[in-house]
Parts: structure tokens; C-alpha cells; sequence
């Protein structure tokens, strides 16, 4: 039997399907683009060509049905029906205090619904994924890795936020962080690609994409990342506003006269790269074409992005004592040879020093770095659903 892992992003999704005793994966797909009219779309059974197309997909329930109909399409599928997938993984955003792999039960769903106000880009996506699937496929085991869950070696004092402790301990308002998946990816591939033990290597990992966030990962674990309470607080992301001054918002639904609702809306819709820029797409690379045609505004977008990611690696090499590498992933970190090159720039101080040959090559697994370089910098794809998967074989084993 196979197990199905769904993806969902701030703005794709990705679906991958496994063996469930070999975990070998069989086909994966890619929709990027979601509520555009020609979203691309990649797929690909193990051992066959990549199918692409260009399709409309107005919502995430769009993007499912058309990566169910991939999946079974007698032409370029890899299944004849639906009860050939045993149980469907997900990567679920925000719940608060719980974590982990969890079986989806209304319970589960429940803490998510109560955690929308946190997470309104991301939990009604996910709470909509898990009802869709479960029209689709009744009885089917639907599973969750929390994205908090590789953050949960953090020391409680990068946790904390200086308010009131009784917040705390009465609401759960402390650093959660997110993209865990794709980071505990990056700790584990990392030693490997290197050919090092994870137990002295000083990573900090760097998921840029339509969401975005940097992990400091001492030993294999996480000890601090830039996400917080919410996936809004840290980097810029694509239409999110990142870090964000708490009386700068108070202080515009006072002069705007906006009600919690609309401000949340134009924080998580219109804030982050397409706010600072004026690119409707938010889309890293509408912005930096619109850059290279002298758009002032794209240009300070792209600056201030690249500027706070700086900020976070020195930032984290300084938690760490130290640094080995800088490990890029995520949308932008595999394919933006420019954020790259910019990001590394001017890091000599801490040893980075970019190779500007390696880093135009196209590989899944590559070093950028100069010979010279004493921190490397590297490329490693994303690949959350390898975590996904292990994570929620584990469980069925202690099912059964």
C-alpha cells in the first residue's frame, strides 16, 4: 500500500507518494501559483518523464482534486484507485501547545480552528485539506507533523517574549517556530552531504520561499528560528509582513479605524514582499524582474529581504558560537542564484566567501562556496515529505 503526503503552502502544493514498507517514493507533483489562472504545474512518476502543464487553479481545493486526477489518470498516473493509498500525511501549521504526529481526529481539528486567529493563512487551508480528503476518501487514516515540532529542543529563554508570564501560562503566547519539517530535513542531509557528524556541525538553514524563516541548528537540533508565535513574525514573506513593532498595529487600527478582521487581512494578504513592492503576485521573481526594469520599490523589497536574512545568520552564528554552513532551500534558496549571491555577500567576516561558477550551476545537492571559503555555503532541495512520511509510518507501527 502507499502513503499519500500533502504539502500545502502559502502559495503550492506539493504532494508526494511513498511505498509505505520500502518508503520509496513512487510519483510527486508541484502546483505553484495557487488562485492564478495558468499555475504551473509539474509531475512525475519515478522513472518516467515529468509532465507539465498549465492549468487554473482559483484555490487549494482546486490544486487537490487536479493532483488526485494526476495521480489516477490512466495515461500518466500511478494508481488505478484511490484505496490504493493507505493513509495521507500533512503538515499542519498551528495548534498551539500541541505537537508532533498526530491522528486527525475533530478534537485535533478543533485546537486548529481555535488557533485560525494565529495562523489565517495557513489553518483554514489545512482544516479544508483534511475535510476535503476526508469526503474523498471516507475511513481513510488522515495523520499531522505539526511544523513546531523539530522546535521543541529550543531553550526556554529563546521561547520567551517579555510580557506579562501569566500570558504564558494561561494562552501559550511564547516562540513556536515553524517550517520544522524542512529544517530538520536540512540538520539531517546536511552531515550527510558533507560527509561530517551532525553532533559538532553548526548549521544555519535558510527556507526562502512564498514563506520564509532561518533555523540556528546546533548538534542536529534546533535551538532558534525566526518565526514565532505566529508564521507571521520574522522574515518578510510573500503578501505576510514578518517582524512587526505590536504599537505600529495598534496604532493603525486607531487611525485607519479597522477592525481586528480587516487588519489581520491586510497583514497575512497585502503586507510582506507585495506590499513593499506593489507586485500584486508577491512573487519573488515578478519582483525581481520588475527590479531589473528599474522599479524602485521591487529594488527596496528585494533589499530589505536580503538584508534581514543577514541579520538572522549573524544573529544565529553569534547564539551558536560558531558557524559551518549556511544551507539554502525553499523555493527562492534552491533556484534564485541573485538572493543567493546577495545574501553571501559581504558575510567574509564570517568566513563565507561565494563562488560565483558554482553558484549559477543547477543541481539538488550543491557547495557554492569558494575553496577558500572557512563557512561553506550550500544547496540542499527541500524534501519535508521524507520527514512527513517516516514520521507518520512511526506512528501507524505503534498502532499496530
Amino acid at each position: 500500500m502507499n502513503i499519500l503526503i500533502a504539502n500545502i503552502g502559502s502559495t503550492s502544493f506539493k504532494f508526494q507518494l511513498f511505498d509505505s514498507a520500502s518508503l520509496q517514493e513512487l510519483a510527486r507533483g508541484r502546483l505553484e501559483r495557487i488562485g492564478s489562472e495558468t499555475a504551473p504545474v509539474q509531475f512525475q512518476v519515478v522513472g518516467k518523464e515529468e509532465v507539465e502543464q498549465s492549468v487554473a487553479l482559483p484555490d487549494f481545493g482546486s490544486a487537490i482534486l487536479h493532483s488526485i486526477q494526476l495521480l489516477t489518470d490512466p495515461d500518466i498516473g500511478v494508481i488505478h484507485h484511490l484505496s490504493e493509498i493507505a493513509a495521507v500525511g500533512f503538515k499542519p501549521v498551528h495548534a498551539l501547545h500541541l505537537t508532533g504526529c498526530r491522528l486527525f481526529t475533530d478534537d485535533i481539528l478543533d485546537a486548529m480552528e481555535e488557533a485560525v486567529t494565529l495562523a489565517p493563512a495557513h489553518n483554514p487551508l489545512y482544516i479544508a485539506a483534511v475535510r476535503l480528503y476526508r469526503e474523498l476518501l471516507p475511513g481513510l487514516p488522515l495523520y499531522g507533523l505539526f511544523e513546531s515540532t523539530f522546535h521543541q529542543t529550543m531553550p526556554d529563554y529563546a521561547k520567551m517574549y517579555g510580557i506579562p508570564y501569566d500570558w504564558i501560562e494561561r494562552h501559550g503566547l511564547r516562540r513556536y517556530g515553524f517550517h520544522g519539517a524542512s529544517h530538520q530535513h536540512i540538520a539531517e542531509r546536511t552531515p550527510v552531504f558533507l560527509g561530517c557528524p551532525s553532533e559538532s556541525l553548526k548549521i544555519v538553514s535558510c527556507h526562502l520561499g512564498g514563506s520564509s524563516s532561518i533555523c540556528a541548528i546546533d548538534g542536529g537540533k534546533s535551538i532558534d528560528t525566526s518565526m514565532g508565535l505566529t508564521p507571521q513574525s520574522g522574515l518578510m514573506q510573500s503578501t505576510r509582513t514578518g517582524d512587526l513593532d505590536p504599537f505600529a498595529v495598534m496604532d493603525m487600527l486607531d487611525r485607519e479605524q479597522m477592525t481586528t478582521d480587516e487588519m489581520r487581512t491586510v497583514l497575512c494578504k497585502q503586507s510582506g514582499l507585495k506590499g513593499l513592492s506593489g507586485i500584486d503576485s508577491g512573487d519573488m521573481r515578478d519582483i525581481l524582474d520588475a527590479q531589473k526594469e528599474g522599479n524602485e520599490r521591487a529594488a527596496l523589497a528585494v533589499d530589505t529581504y536580503v538584508y534581514d536574512i543577514k541579520k538572522y545568520i549573524g544573529a544565529y552564528a553569534a547564539a551558536m558560537n560558531g558557524l559551518d554552513v549556511i544551507v539554502f532551500t525553499g523555493g527562492i534558496g534552491e533556484r534564485s542564484v541573485e538572493i543567493r549571491a546577495r545574501v553571501c555577500e559581504g558575510l567574509t567576516f564570517l568566513g563565507i566567501t561565494l563562488d560565483p561558477a558554482r553558484n549559477k550551476r543547477k543541481e539538488s545537492e550543491m557547495i557554492i562556496s569558494s575553496d577558500e571559503a572557512k563557512t561553506l555555503a550550500a544547496v540542499i532541495i527541500a524534501n519535508e515529505e521524507r520527514i512527513i512520511v517516516r514520521e507518520v509510518v512511526n506512528v501507524i507501527e505503534k498502532m499496530t
